[in-house]
């Protein structure tokens, strides 16, 4: 009898731990799926935003106003239709094309309404850059939908990107010097070789390094950076030409380069 009160006691000291445990564990858990709607809200208003983006902004002096109306009903609220749909052109001839559309930014005024700014590239007949927000409202199990016309934005200027170091000092002139004629064969059998054997005279033993099959014609070697004793983090800038185009333009390599009896050999392409 006297063990009685004793363990009524633990019962109850024990009941009041487990809630509190509960209390601490379940916003943690109950915050995981408004994480996921949220996310889906987001990726809903960005997708919506650049395909409306892209019709919107081709325009067609030639297009009935049902073709055009037809087009931008999937993305707009029905309620303000009306505001987008109309297009007039100085002649009916004119027109212009899009030729792509990306975010450019992202941002959230809170109860399911966003703003998506959306770079979009034309033609009309000459390339140009639109940049436009674009107001869109979400509700993850029913769509988005398109509020308002799009607001013309001025062009953001791309951000300068710094440069990434690896920490180690830069190889001397003379093993640069050294490692060029083999960097160099190295770029015109990967551009232009056959088959896996085209390059068994400049890869190491075990590499995957697959040639372009001849689709790429090696030009020049115009600039060869390098860093560390061994193995050695190079960078190379070399002129190639598309074979099947005749049109040469540049590429940036990054190459992992190891030294065994005074030979040069590439391990891989980053």
């Amino acid at each position: 009898m006297r063990l009685l009160p004793k363990l009524l006691l633990w019962g109850m000291l024990m009941i009041a731990c487990l809630g509190t445990v509960s209390s601490l564990v379940r916003p943690q858990t109950d915050s995981a799926p408004a994480l996921t709607r949220g996310s889906l809200e987001q990726q809903m208003a960005i997708h919506t935003a650049l395909g409306f983006a892209r019709e919107w902004m081709d325009w067609n002096g030639e297009e009935l106003l049902e073709a055009r109306l037809k087009r931008l009903k999937p993305y707009v609220n029905p309620d303000v239709l009306a505001l987008f749909t109309p297009l007039q052109a100085e002649q009916k001839t004119k027109r212009q094309e899009v030729i792509a559309s990306e975010m450019v930014s992202f941002s959230s005024s809170g109860g399911s309404r966003y703003t998506v700014h959306v770079r979009v590239f034309v033609k009309n007949p000459d390339r140009a850059t639109w940049e436009v927000d674009v107001p869109v409202w979400v509700q993850a199990d029913k769509g988005a939908a398109v509020t308002a016309p799009p607001l013309f934005r001025p062009l953001r200027k791309p951000p300068a990107v710094p440069e990434q170091g690896n920490g180690e000092k830069a190889t001397s002139a003379e093993v640069k010097q050294r490692m060029r004629p083999a960097i160099e064969s190295f770029l015109k059998a990967i551009c232009e070789g056959r088959d896996a054997e085209s390059l068994f005279n400049y890869v190491t033993t075990g590499s995957h390094l697959i040639p372009l099959a001849g689709r790429l014609r090696f030009v020049s070697l115009d600039q060869l950076d390098a860093t560390g004793v061994g193995p050695y983090a190079v960078t190379v800038t070399f002129s190639a030409k598309d074979e099947a185009t005749g049109f040469r333009f540049t590429q940036v390599w990054k190459l992992t380069v190891t030294e065994e009896n005074q030979k040069f050999f590439v391990g891989a392409i980053k």
